[in-house]
């Protein structure tokens, strides 16, 4: 087993092949010449020439060797598997004859091969690969790589060490890269909602309602002769160069706002476990729902506050998770009453937050009743789920089943 390039130096050329003992041959050699000592002169030359050569082609080692690597996805969800293709290119008639390929990759993605802490950074490993390249010859290989957490994570420096074919020079070369891979947040499929969740003036979602909201845009597409003069949506119109209408969504949608109080992740025995779980069952909703059609706005109060306004798209639901993945627990502001101020009325309200925040009971008093109707997702240990929250609250606990929590069946 290699030692990782922390924990070894590169090795130093023996001292005869070092700058005095290049020296001291040559002089040999010449004063062994002169006296016409035969074998001295050919042991001193072969010995200078081994040195020269081997120093020459240490020092050539490196050029115009090409090294890249490239994951199979730049983002994935918690729980996938990515491919790690990595690519060592040697365009030139010297060859590689040796060399030590060190990756620097997060521990999160569980990289498939020995590794080795790194002792900069507790939360990274060294992983390695011994290759001989050849002249002209492109070297490739695979590694498997885990996401088995919620995250952004870059995929650090590559150190290749190299050097003469008889091992007296070794030289290093780094190579830099700011590729990352956006882990989402575990994503549980959903056969429904066990939640209260309802329409502020109907108790059913209808998704074909014959009755449009013309307050909400679900959509813009082409004009066609049968649509409405007054639905044409002139900023959209003028920017493609051809007439544009806006699609309204059903007066029944169901319109979902999920709200993050962060303050409480921050400390506690299970503040880790339980920020995840409630950020896989946050991304769970959100997929569900957009599913359904139905839009899903998000605001968290980190220190830099999220807040995504209502919709139903692809694009919208990419902005949501990812905004998950990134998402720290730097406080901001007070949740309630900042957040409503972002909000559309009418919509049902999920907040989820901890049972160790700070003013949760004051949050829970302080939530409007301006036709919006709200639905407490309490992180919480055993202990405390009996003394905070009402029977209208979904709990999530250490080791719980988010889908049957969320489903209703837990």
């Amino acid at each position: 087993m290699m030692d990782s390039p922390e924990a070894r130096p590169l090795s130093e050329a023996p001292w005869l092949f070092g700058r005095q003992g290049l020296a001291l041959l040559v002089l040999v050699t010449a004063v062994a010449g002169t006296f016409l000592a035969t074998d001295v002169t050919y042991l001193a030359g072969v010995l200078l020439l081994v040195g020269l050569t081997a120093r020459a082609w240490a020092a050539l080692a490196f050029v115009r060797v090409n090294y890249r690597r490239r994951p199979s996805r730049a983002r994935s969800f918690c729980g996938d598997q990515l491919i790690l293709d990595s690519v060592l290119e040697n365009p030139r008639l010297l060859p590689l004859c040796w060399a030590e390929v060190w990756e620097d990759l997060p521990v999160a993605l569980q990289p498939e091969a020995p590794r080795e802490r790194s002792f900069a950074e507790a939360d990274r490993v060294w992983v390695n690969r011994g290759v001989a390249v050849w002249p002209y010859q492109r070297v490739r290989w695979r590694r498997k790589l885990t996401c088995v957490h919620r995250g952004v994570f870059k995929l650090g420096e590559t150190r290749i060490r190299s050097g003469d074919p008889f091992g007296f020079f070794e030289r290093e070369h780094r190579y830099v890269d700011t590729v990352e891979v956006l882990v989402y947040p575990r994503v549980v499929p959903l056969r429904g909602l066990g939640l209260p969740l309802h329409h502020p003036s109907l108790d059913v979602v209808s998704r074909r309602s014959h009755v449009s909201d013309p307050t909400r845009t679900a959509m813009i597409r082409e004009y066609r002769p049968d649509d409405a003069q007054r639905f044409i949506h002139w900023p959209s119109t003028a920017r493609r160069g051809s007439l544009q209408v806006r699609v309204l969504e059903p007066a029944t949608s169901l319109h979902v706002s999920l709200l993050l109080d962060v303050r409480g992740f921050s400390f506690g025995v299970y503040r880790e476990e339980l920020l995840e779980q409630t950020l896989s069952a946050i991304a769970s909703m959100a997929v569900f729902l957009q599913s359904k059609g139905s839009p899903v706005a998000f605001v968290a109060n980190t220190q830099v506050p999220i807040v995504i306004p209502a919709g139903a798209s692809v694009p919208h639901l990419q902005s949501l998770l990812e905004s998950l993945a990134r998402l720290t627990t730097a406080a901001g502001p007070t949740i309630v009453p900042w957040a409503l101020d972002h909000l559309p009325r009418g919509d049902t309200i999920v907040l989820a937050t901890s049972d160790v925040s700070p003013d949760l009971s004051a949050c829970l008093t302080q939530l409007p009743d301006e036709g919006r109707h709200a639905i407490l997702m309490l992180a919480a240990t055993e202990r405390s789920r009996t003394q905070i929250g009402g029977p209208g609250t979904i709990a999530i606990l250490p080791g719980c089943d988010v889908a049957a929590v969320l489903e209703g069946r837990q």
